[in-house]
């Protein structure tokens, strides 16, 4: 049985009744601010311009060497980190430090010579860890970044952008090690030339209500860098600048952070372990569709802005599993996709069925309602509360 995919088309209205406020002001060369959830780019300014990243260059370093599986091993220095310039733990040449504090030290107090005993442990050279890490930009979609060197310090060729340092914060703040070693504010270091209590550097930990992270930079060349991470009300936002001016950084960011979370609102679209559309098999026998995973988006909170979910079904043939993919789940922001998800049975259908047409049934008619009635609710809430409505209720919800 086999029938060519199909789709169904069902508008949403979202009434989101706050008024859109001016962007943001940035004095750095480059900007984005993108929703942590869904990666949706919520402002930019010049945010595929390549420019030298300092060392937020450390964020990439940092990730490869947590998803290493390597933390507890022990590291015995080399000869080069004791001479790298700038911010460093002072470490000596035949020290042995344990991989997890050296990741920390890189993150916390931005220690070159710790980043580059990272690099050279895990690849035996900075240039062969640079493979590894231009490796992994490509593979997050960072594709407009190129690095020569885990620490960030200003070189040929060792440039990103804003675009790209987002995706690999975003990617970063997925891993539980990660987060909490960037929201780390003070760090004991012990090592054999240098004890001393290290504070961490991003001043938004201190003073900007939810930051949770990521990395600073600066240097003559880059200035000064940021790739900040802030979660209110259950909503997680990234903004990165480039190339702002000494303390200026700071405020760009917050800048940023403030746009995203007086403008726009979390809401979530679709959940896994609830019914999207229903297939008719038999007048007795129905195919319920779930989607694989939560799909979750940042709204603008700034009058009517149209959603266009679109079931777009693969050709079928039973028997169909329980948990096959049999299609996707797409969503349209006013004519633009933004967001997409599998489906999946959420019930098994056998091969005795002998059924060959299978249509999309009323359930997907009376999701469309449910959806509509919800939009209603949604708007009556956001009259009443800056981010919008109730998030008890069952239907969409707020994050």
């Amino acid at each position: 049985m086999q029938k060519t995919g199909f789709f169904l088309v069902l508008c949403l209205l979202l009434l989101l009744a706050m008024p859109v406020a001016a962007a943001p002001q940035v004095t750095g060369k480059s900007a984005v601010l993108i929703d942590a959830q869904s990666g949706q780019v919520l402002y930019d300014m010049a945010k595929d311009e390549k420019l030298p990243p300092a060392s937020t260059t450390k964020i990439l370093t940092a990730i490869i060497a947590i998803e290493s599986g390597k933390l507890d091993e022990m590291v015995t220095v080399g000869p080069n980190p004791p001479l790298v310039e700038g911010t460093k733990v002072y470490l000596e040449a035949g020290e042995k430090v344990k991989l997890r504090d050296l990741v920390l030290a890189a993150l916390v107090h931005s220690a070159n010579d710790a980043a580059l005993a990272v690099g050279e442990y895990l690849a035996g050279s900075a240039p062969e860890f640079a493979k590894i890490m231009n490796a992994k930009a490509q593979a997050l979609g960072a594709v407009n970044s190129n690095f020569v060197n885990p620490h960030g310090l200003s070189e040929d060729n060792h440039y990103t952008t804003a675009y790209d340092l987002a995706l690999i914060g975003r990617y970063a703040m997925t891993n539980e090690t990660f987060r909490s070693m960037v929201k780390t504010k003070v760090l004991d270091w012990n090592g054999k030339a240098w004890q001393t209590r290290l504070i961490n550097i991003n001043k938004l930990l201190w003073s900007y209500d939810g930051a949770d992270g990521v990395k600073t930079g600066y240097t003559t060349e880059a200035k000064s860098t940021i790739v900040a991470s802030a979660t209110r009300n259950g909503q997680t936002l990234i903004a990165v600048v480039l190339g702002s001016s000494g303390s200026n950084i700071w405020q760009d960011a917050e800048n940023l952070l403030d746009y995203g979370f007086a403008n726009f609102q979390g809401i979530e679209l679709a959940h896994p372990e609830k019914v999207v559309a229903t297939v008719d098999i038999t007048p007795k026998e129905k195919l319920q569709l779930v989607p694989k995973e939560a799909v979750q988006l940042a709204l603008p909170q700034e009058g009517n802005k149209k959603i266009d979910t679109k079931v777009v079904l693969e050709p079928l043939q039973v028997p169909i599993a329980q948990g096959q993919r049999v299609g996707s789940l797409v969503f349209f922001l006013d004519g633009k996709e933004i967001s997409r998800v599998e489906l999946l049975a959420k019930n098994a259908v056998s091969r005795h069925i002998g059924f060959t047409n299978i249509m999309l049934y009323l359930g997907a008619g009376l999701f469309f309602l449910q959806v509509l009635w919800r939009s209603f609710l949604l708007y009556k809430r956001s009259r009443r509360s800056r981010y919008g409505y109730n998030s008890s209720y069952r239907g969409y919800r707020s994050y």
